[in-house]
């Protein structure tokens, strides 16, 4: 499924812009509300449709509006998962993807933005302008290898949890991940999934986690939309989105996240 993509003004000292429909790939639908009960088996294996990888990944945060309105354990439990990324064996569901090369990961920082994010649901130029407006205001250049995760205060009616898109930021083609706040959205929520009990964060911050890891793994096999998707245009995490087989611990902490699809095994697997 692609969006119809809008021009929207960028932010900021750095001129930026999204991808476009004629060139990219299926667009990521995102993880949708109502719980996708596809199967997994039916639409085959994932498809190397010859785009780019990300093996070596830096991930940034950006959180965009009012502070109050994720749970106060959100913060630091997401800088928790990313930092506790590499080198475990969840993110080594992805070498398969690489295509030789090792896949790594590095969390470099927070960046807040405390303006009042979009009402409506915004498109990817719209995500993009703000990740490349809080690299301007915080004196840094656009990262090549960086998936800029710009969490929203708000979380506008949407048929999506989540998505992940690209775009250009002062000359770079830079990842970005939109990331409404789920908190209390019944249909983004995993404990009401099933509930393993993997740790004691709010239910908001495990709900974030999970979408989190959703739209990492598949920007890092998927980043520009051209790369690893099967024959219906269903990424890594697309094809096993709400299952969960038991807790992932990572280098610093345990959570429950959902299955990511493996070409090797032909299945939906946990690490």
């Amino acid at each position: 499924m692609k969006k119809i993509l809008l021009a929207l003004a960028c932010v900021g000292a750095l001129a930026c812009s999204s991808a476009t429909d004629s060139t990219q790939g299926p667009e990521d639908p995102g993880i949708l509300h109502t719980r996708d009960t596809r199967s997994t088996t039916s639409q085959g294996p994932l498809l190397d449709n010859g785009g780019p990888v990300l093996p070596a990944s830096n991930t940034y945060a950006i959180w965009w509006g009012n502070s109050a309105a994720w749970p106060s354990d959100t913060k630091a439990g997401i800088d928790s998962l990313f930092t506790g990324l590499n080198g475990t064996s969840f993110l080594g569901i992805g070498t398969q993807y690489m295509r030789g090369a090792s896949v790594t990961s590095s969390f470099h920082t927070n960046w807040t933005d405390t303006s009042t994010p979009p009402r409506g649901a915004p498109n990817t130029s719209a995500i993009v302008s703000e990740a490349c407006r809080a690299i301007a205001v915080n004196g840094a250049k656009p990262d090549p290898n960086g998936i800029y995760f710009v969490y929203t205060s708000n979380f506008p009616h949407s048929n999506y949890c989540a998505w992940h898109s690209h775009g250009t930021c002062n000359g770079v083609d830079i990842k970005v991940a939109y990331m409404p706040n789920t908190t209390g959205v019944a249909g983004c929520d995993l404990l009401d999934v099933v509930n393993l009990g993997c740790n004691t964060l709010s239910e908001g911050t495990q709900s974030l986690a999970n979408v989190t890891s959703h739209e990492f793994m598949e920007t890092i096999t998927d980043p520009d939309l051209s790369a690893w998707y099967d024959s219906s245009g269903a990424e890594i995490g697309d094809k096993c989105a709400w299952t969960f087989s038991s807790c992932v611990t990572l280098s610093n902490s345990t959570w429950q996240l959902q299955q990511e699809w493996s070409n090797a095994t032909s299945s939906c697997v946990q690490q």
